[in-house]
């Protein structure tokens, strides 16, 4: 065996500022990785940063004038294409919501048609048709009868039942 000094693991500088190459030699890798980090960057790592700055500025620079230098035609183009876009968007939501207000209306007429069809009496069914209408209207719902129509139904209702359940 060799009686060689075993090399230290953790090397402790005089000053951490301002560390020897000896003392760099001997730290461990990760002490050493720590310390350089805190260092100034050599002089030709410097200059090569400064290049790298450079272009990337210039790059920078060029891309901004490319895009200054777009034509107003291009520009105008683009407008009309962004709202021809977005007019088309706005007509296909319509069309959806339109297909739901159908589907909506067309399930909503097949539920009534079934709950009249169940009923265990035509006059029930009558009853419940006349409450219950296929087609969704608008806010101005009219009654289909007039006056002497509405009396003669309520006269043949009590004449069936003896008593009308409920008057119009």
């Amino acid at each position: 065996m060799t009686d060689a000094p075993a090399k230290p693991y953790n090397v402790v500088c005089r000053n951490w500022r301002n560390a020897t190459a000896a003392e760099l030699r001997e730290m461990c890798p990760q002490q050493k990785a720590r310390y350089l980090a805190y260092e100034e960057p050599p002089k030709e790592a410097q200059g090569v940063m400064a290049v790298a700055r450079q272009r990337v500025c210039a790059r920078l620079t060029e891309c901004k004038g490319r895009q200054a230098t777009e034509n107003a035609a291009q520009q105008s183009e683009r407008a009309r294409r962004d709202t021809i876009i977005g007019q088309l968007k706005a007509a296909e939501a319509r069309n959806r919501v339109c297909l739901l207000r159908l589907r909506h209306q067309n399930i909503r007429n097949q539920d009534i048609s079934l709950m009249i069809a169940c009923q265990p009496t035509a006059q029930r069914a009558v009853r419940l048709e006349l409450l219950l209408p296929q087609e969704e209207t608008g806010l101005n719902v009219q009654d289909p009868f007039d006056k002497l129509q509405r009396k003669r139904v309520e006269q043949l209702l009590d004449k069936s039942l003896g008593t009308l359940e409920r008057r119009w």
